[in-house]
């Protein structure tokens, strides 16, 4: 009885509204108002869980669309125990007017709402702000299920577009995005897509489809936490292509010259309650090239290779990019890179790489007044890093001139220095600033028993260079000094004039006791004068009881002042230059043959003075040494062979004139 009571009573509500509203469009030309509008309209859309206000409701009839337009202001949603849940300055709803006539039936086909705010902590972390929301199709609010033929949604800069299908039974949706965008969504890239389905429900929002993310065009799955907060609010899928302009623009770090080519990646992001996220990356570099030559990393397309990493974020700033792993081959890496608006790049890095079974540990702390950089491992690759440094002239984008002022510690197995050459059992000190090494402190091996230290120590205006090796020829081999020598010591001292831009070396070398082996310049000059000692270069080589030179570094250039060596069966001599950059040598010299004899007769009074220049010996053989260093032309001056000492005087063996060549 009571549910007929009630059907009896709305029906004749019904009437009356629908008499009202045809009294409306025949005296107010389609306008009415009633304060019992407002009352049955906050009625109608009341239910368990919410209910509506509006106010100053008014009816318009639309004779083109036969329909009638309910338009009112302050509409406002509240939850059951009076909290506001969104509120609108103005709503308008579309109702049929056939069905409401002549089957008494509320059918809204449309409703337009503006200038909003929707508040709920559950769903969103601050109001969200809406602009318009459009929706069309069967919208009565009487049916179980409602079904959106059109919606649209402006919110702020974003847009929604798409048709939807609402269960109110079980309070969920489903549809589909026929147009999405939404502005600087992650990092400033904007997310566009024309086919996303969606799903609702009192748990989650769901969405799946293709899309477009700055760029990068990728594969989006994504879901909205409403319940269970501590797992995540937000949790988003990608898979698709990117490349190294897209990584720039996305994490505003510079990868071109790191990083070449397209990586397939999937990527899951979480979105939590405490205002941090995270993206878990794994990642396919089979069609990357990379080049990272401070940890030693070479990879050219087409090798396989994979990198799992995961960057975190707090308050929209990332904050930490963690390698999980990589692997590439027979190299693998882990590691920890902190970020912070005060340093730049990185705060901090740690790395752990592991290279054929060798293992070596990286880690960078950026300061404001000095940075360390500590090293540790079985194996490291110098080779570049010494090159850069020594020789060629320094790159504003090099690894150390970027990191300086820095201290390192350094603590290695064995160092690599050049093409297949090392140094073992390595342990520094050393401090670079101003493209220099300020101080140093090394001490190595360069094989079982054979040793080699560095210091570098600062003075005013300039620094003192002292290197000492217990096996000169090991150490010239080692560095790609000289190829040739075999045992002996080596001592260097020299002092860097910082007084100078150029920084310039001047050093004097002492070597003591070392063989000369195969030496395939010197054999060039042995042969071409006819000095018949050059088989034993390859035997047990030539002895040089003592070497001496004195030298001059500027700018990749060697200016060779002073280098004289001897022993009991050659003496040679040389000066010019050698170009370290271009790799190319040129020098002129002497070299004397049976330096003994030569000491001998030279000790006979009166006879000595005559036959022999007080150095150069009885004979002496001017040469020249130009072009390629590796591989340069040698020649001998005919006119200077066989020539007593006396006459030596005129012609001069250090320095041949052009008049002379022309001769």
């Amino acid at each position: 009885m009571k549910e007929i009571f009630k059907t009896f009573i709305s029906l004749i509500i019904l009437l009356i509204l629908s008499t009202l509203i045809y009294l409306a469009w025949i005296i107010n030309k389609g306008e009415f108002t009633s304060q019992y509008l407002e009352k049955f309209i906050n009625d109608r859309f009341k239910s368990e869980n919410f209910y509506t206000s509006i106010k100053n409701p008014r009816i318009n009839f639309d004779k083109e669309e036969m329909r009638i337009i309910v338009d009112g202001e302050n509409f406002n949603i509240f939850s059951i125990d009076e909290k506001k849940i969104s509120e609108f300055k103005n709503l308008k709803v579309y109702i049929n007017f056939l069905p409401l006539i002549t089957k008494r039936k509320l059918v809204t086909n449309k409703i337009e709402m503006f200038e909003g705010k929707i508040e709920s902590s559950s769903v969103f972390s601050e109001p969200l702000i809406i602009n318009s929301i459009d929706l069309e199709g069967n919208l009565d609010l009487g049916d179980k299920e409602i079904i959106i033929d059109k919606f649209s949604t402006s919110i702020k800069e974003d847009f929604y577009q798409g048709t939807a299908n609402l269960n109110l039974k079980d309070f969920k949706a489903d549809g589909v995005l026929t147009k999405l965008l939404r502005k600087k969504i992650f990092y400033n890239l904007d997310l566009n897509s024309e086919n996303m389905k969606f799903s609702l429900d009192k748990n989650s929002f769901s969405i799946e489809g293709d899309a477009t993310l700055g760029e990068t065009d990728v594969l989006l799955k994504g879901k909205k936490n409403y319940i269970d907060l501590s797992k995540f609010v937000s949790k988003y899928s990608l898979s698709g292509k990117i490349d190294e302009n897209a990584i720039e623009k996305l994490f505003k770090l510079k990868a071109t010259p790191y990083i070449k080519g397209p990586i397939d990646f999937n990527a899951s992001y979480f979105i939590f309650k405490d205002n941090k996220e995270r993206i878990k990356t794994s990642n396919n570099l089979k069609d990357v090239e990379l080049k990272i030559p401070a940890l030693n990393i070479t990879k050219y397309k087409g090798t396989e290779a994979t990198a799992d990493i995961d960057f975190n974020f707090s308050n929209k700033k990332l904050k930490e990019i963690k390698i999980i792993n990589y692997k590439q081959e027979n190299k693998e890496m882990k590691g920890l890179v902190k970020l912070s608006k005060e340093f730049k790049p990185y705060k901090s890095l740690e790395l752990d790489l592991k290279n054929n079974g060798k293992k070596t540990s990286i880690k960078i702390i950026k300061n404001k007044n000095l940075n360390t950089l500590d090293l540790k491992g079985d194996y490291l690759d110098f080779s570049e890093t010494l090159k850069e440094t020594l020789i060629e002239e320094q790159k504003e984008d090099s690894f150390l001139v970027k990191l300086q002022p820095v201290k390192i510690n350094l603590e290695a197995k064995e160092i690599l220095v050049g093409e297949e050459k090392s140094i073992y059992k390595v342990d520094a000190i050393l401090k670079y600033e101003n493209k220099l090494f300020k101080e140093a402190k090394v001490y190595s091996k360069l094989k079982d028993e054979k040793e080699f230290s560095l210091t570098i120590s600062p003075k005013e205006n300039s620094r003192e260079l002292v290197i000492n090796s217990n096996d000169a020829g090991l150490f010239l081999r080692t560095f790609s000094i000289n190829k040739s020598g075999k045992e002996g010591e080596f001592v260097l001292h020299g002092d860097y004039d910082d007084t100078k831009e150029t920084h310039p070396l001047t050093s004097s070398v002492t070597i003591r006791s070392m063989r000369l082996i195969k030496a395939p310049t010197l054999a060039k000059i042995l042969n071409l004068a006819s000095i018949g000692i050059v088989s034993a270069l390859s035997g047990e080589g030539i002895l040089i009881n003592k070497l001496k030179s004195e030298f001059v570094l500027e700018k990749g250039v060697l200016n060779l002042n002073k280098y004289e060596a001897y022993g009991p069966d050659v003496g040679f001599s040389n000066q010019g230059n050698i170009y370290l950059r271009k790799k190319e040598v040129d020098l002129e010299g002497a070299i004397i043959p049976m330096v003994t004899l030569n000491k001998i007769i030279g000790s006979i009074p009166v006879l000595g003075k005559i036959l022999t220049n007080e150095r150069k010996g009885i004979w002496s053989f001017v040469y020249t040494i130009k072009g390629d260093l590796d591989e340069p032309e040698v020649r001998v001056n005919p006119i200077k062979t066989i020539t007593p000492g006396f006459i030596q005087k005129f012609f001069s063996v250090f320095k041949t004139d052009k008049k002379e060549e022309k001769d």
